[in-house]
């Protein structure tokens, strides 16, 4: 009896492009099926097909931090990782670092010592150390890397390409500052300034439109930057009285500003939108009752992350760390966890055998955990920290 045909590489392509992108281990074991296999999921073009039939990356995993340990928490079906390698860039070893950002395969660090700010992809190893920060940015307070290349860029495989660095900082009068770097030309650009004195915290920001959003100390403001212009200014938001329980500047989905926080147990969800004069305000367009997504007794809902490209709020309680996706409403609990504190989350996908291969980097302002199907990278970004895997 003769043996079965042997299926086409488009029809295989159509079979491998329908595995979840949740659950990673599937997409690595097809790989060694045989060369064949591998050699269709290790393409460019299969990465961008994946990617465009999925939409929306996966959170994969998590990385929870609290006063006595941090852990990396898989969120995977089968909940299983590779054993942990250790990591770190020769030009911040043993420095007292922050992350300011990540975004698109680059990391932005501050060495806290010397106030230098180092540009760093930890797949490749590839680091560059910018220019001196100007005089008037004394206190750098947020960041943000961005993409530099054409406003079509997909941002698959542009981590080695030109890019923007934005800081916003302090002089030593607290006066705002704001500037940006450019790789192409290797300088820092005039800066702009602000005559405010808010604070604003070591939080990522949000990009919406080319423009950076930071969220100021009391939570009652946003601090506007827009690179290009360059601008700078302060708009109002519609948090009126102290807020305990976070508040997150966010991307909508259909690539608007958003702002998300809790009040009386609902999670509000406000939008930012023209009026009919072609003014922006605030509209309250949502608010999502947590008593009937989350268990029974879980107390003090606190938002502490949004997960971008994937539309998902991430939420710890007194232990416990959830997701809830806002369109459908779909809960998930990721961990359980006394005193859980959730870093920030990043994702994007990746195949096997692609020079993109983060499939999701977690950072606080001192840990980081990037996972690939190869290797779990946990980086101390400045000093001791445990991860169990």
């Amino acid at each position: 009896m003769a043996p079965p045909p042997e299926l086409v590489d488009d029809a295989i392509t159509e079979i491998l492009l329908r595995l979840p992108p949740d659950d990673p281990a599937l997409l690595f074991r097809a790989s060694v099926v045989c060369r064949s296999w591998r050699r269709i999921i290790s393409s460019a073009s299969f990465l961008r097909s994946y990617r465009r039939f999925h939409r929306s990356p996966p959170l994969l995993a998590l990385l929870v931090h609290d006063p006595i340990s941090s852990r990396f928490i898989p969120t995977t079906r089968d909940g299983i990782l590779i054993p942990t390698t250790s990591f770190l860039p020769p030009a911040v070893h043993h420095f007292n670092c922050h992350v300011l950002d990540y975004r698109h395969g680059r990391v932005l660090l501050e060495n806290l010592d010397c106030g230098e700010i180092v540009i760093w992809d930890p797949m490749t190893g590839n680091q560059e150390c910018l220019p001196e920060v100007p005089d008037h940015l004394a206190l750098v307070t947020n960041g943000a890397v961005l993409c530099a290349m054409d406003a079509g860029c997909d941002h698959l495989n542009c981590h080695d390409g030109p890019f923007r660095v934005a800081l916003v900082g302090a002089d030593p009068e607290g006066q705002l500052h704001a500037c940006v770097y450019s790789s192409e030309t290797d300088e820092w650009s005039p800066h702009t300034s602000l005559d405010v004195n808010d604070d604003i915290p070591l939080v990522p920001g949000a990009l919406v439109g080319g423009v950076l959003y930071f969220i100021d100390e009391f939570y009652n403001k946003i601090l506007w930057y827009d690179p290009m212009e360059p601008s700078l200014s302060v708009i109002e938001t519609p948090v009126k009285e102290t807020c305990d329980d976070g508040v997150i500047v966010m991307r909508e989905e259909d690539g608007g500003l958003g702002l998300a926080f809790i009040k009386a147990n609902s999670l509000h969800l406000w939008s930012m939108r023209k009026d009919r004069d072609g003014k922006p305000q605030w509209t309250n367009f949502r608010a999502i009752e947590l008593e009937k997504l989350l268990p029974v007794g879980k107390m003090s809902p606190y938002v502490s992350g949004f997960v971008d490209g994937s539309n998902c709020i991430v939420m710890k309680t007194d232990d416990e760390v959830f997701t809830i996706e806002l369109k459908s409403l779909q809960t998930r609990k990721v961990c359980k966890r006394e005193q859980a504190y959730c870093g920030f989350l990043y994702t994007a996908f990746w195949t096997p055998g692609t020079n993109r291969l983060a499939s999701l980097c977690l950072v606080n302002s001192y840990y980081m955990v990037l996972f690939n199907y190869q290797s779990i990278l946990t980086i101390w970004l400045p000093s001791f920290c445990k991860f169990d895997c």
